[in-house]
């Protein structure tokens, strides 16, 4: 006796209703991806309530805004070598200060009035809001409400988690960059003040900021510009309120900084090492092809430039050929992963998996490895790769993003 067509389009429906049965491959990566996680969010939360000035890099941020906010020079090395030898810092040679510009110092300034210990605390829960600020910002640029349940992924993500930690600047970096991926396109003027975030650490996303500046002089957004101009004249005018000699200050603070002779995880920095130690310049030659080939990439898609989607790709080149970065200036990857998680077209069969593997892999380094830890290197990389494996497995028709450009390339 026959099936009538109708009980077996019911009974298929039924099947495909049914429970998602996942491979074996997934859950053994998905149950090591929560060990690991789970042990470096329990770090973190430990590490953030317990940790004694000395052993935070807000140390450094504290000192720098505590001295600003008693009129005094924010790059004093000197003064800086008495408060945190007083904090019981064992300092050698190389003084561990604050090498971010004069811009930035606005945002060292108020926790600079506290004490020591209640800076280290305010400062992480100024980076946990970043972090929020950041996945709501992105949740929010969504066209589709797909697989929003990913979103708890990024507070899985250990650049995100160390920066918390360590008390890194990373997280402010990644909520200027979505900040002007959610703005850019309705309030342009507040988009270019979001990006002035991003100027904490200019170096990270150097052929980001050229394709930038060659989007605004191509689709005339001076709006834009004029945001961003605005944003940092202030911010450079509120810490020469407090120094007036603030900007003479910082160079000459910079050209004592032993820089060069770091061992920074980054291409720029093993190329140099590998041909001359002494030759500066070659650090910057990864930057300088990734600014080129950024130009090459927006003058190929320029007609139907979108920065959420070609701009994730342009991110993740730019962090890869960034000329001076550590693991937790790697946070700034975390839109692309997202947007291709939570886009309405599925990535390649796999990614997800791959991904929890590279995320896993990231969690164990920073239980067990040093921030000058050369695998970092291929961290960066490996952010890149999974990109352009997840989203060569987009649908004929949808937007260009790597296949016309990187992949292609």
């Amino acid at each position: 006796m026959g099936v009538s067509p109708a009980v077996s389009e019911e009974k298929t429906a039924e099947a495909s209703t049914g429970p998602k049965r996942h491979s074996p491959v997934f859950l053994a990566v998905f149950a090591v991806f929560l060990v690991t996680t789970a042990i470096c969010v329990a770090g973190t939360v430990i590490g953030v309530a317990a940790a004694h000035p000395s052993h935070h890099d807000t140390q450094w941020f504290w000192a720098s805004g505590h001295l600003l906010t008693h009129g005094k020079n924010p790059y004093d090395r000197h003064a800086i070598r008495e408060i945190e030898t007083s904090l019981g810092l064992q300092i050698g040679d190389d003084l561990p200060m604050t090498r971010n510009p004069p811009t930035a110092l606005f945002l060292m300034a108020p926790i600079g009035v506290l004490g020591p210990r209640a800076g280290v605390l305010a400062w992480a829960m100024l980076l946990v809001v970043c972090l929020a600020m950041s996945i709501w910002c992105i949740k929010s640029v969504q066209e589709q409400p797909n697989e929003h349940a990913l979103l708890w992924l990024a507070w899985c993500f250990a650049p995100a988690l160390l920066c918390i930690e360590m008390g890194q600047t990373g997280l402010i970096i990644l909520l200027g960059l979505v900040l002007f991926l959610r703005f850019h396109s309705g309030r342009q003027f507040w988009a270019g003040v979001a990006l002035s975030l991003c100027a904490v650490k200019p170096h990270l996303l150097l052929p980001f900021g050229v394709v930038l500046l060659a989007w605004i002089v191509v689709r005339r957004k001076w709006t834009a510009l004029a945001g961003a101009v605005v944003a940092l004249a202030v911010e450079g005018l509120i810490a020469m309120a407090l120094d007036a000699h603030v900007w003479a200050h910082y160079y000459s603070a910079m050209r004592v900084q032993q820089i060069g002779e770091e061992a920074v995880p980054t291409l720029g920095v093993a190329l140099r090492f590998a041909l001359d130690r002494t030759a500066m310049w070659i650090e910057f030659v990864p930057a300088a092809l990734g600014c080129a080939w950024g130009l090459w990439y927006f003058a190929r898609n320029r007609k139907q430039w979108d920065w959420r989607t070609h701009g994730s790709l342009l991110t993740l080149v730019s962090l890869v050929v960034a000329p001076y970065s550590f693991f937790t200036d790697q946070v700034i990857a975390l839109p692309a992963i997202l947007f291709v998680l939570l886009g309405a077209q599925k990535s390649r069969r796999g990614s997800l998996t791959l991904l929890l593997a590279l995320m896993s892999a990231g969690a164990l380094e920073m239980m067990l490895l040093s921030l000058y830890s050369n695998i970092f290197i291929a961290q960066a990389i490996a952010w890149l790769a999974w990109y352009l494996y997840a989203m060569s497995g987009r649908a004929p028709g949808q937007k260009p993003l790597a296949s016309a450009g990187l992949a292609n390339a």
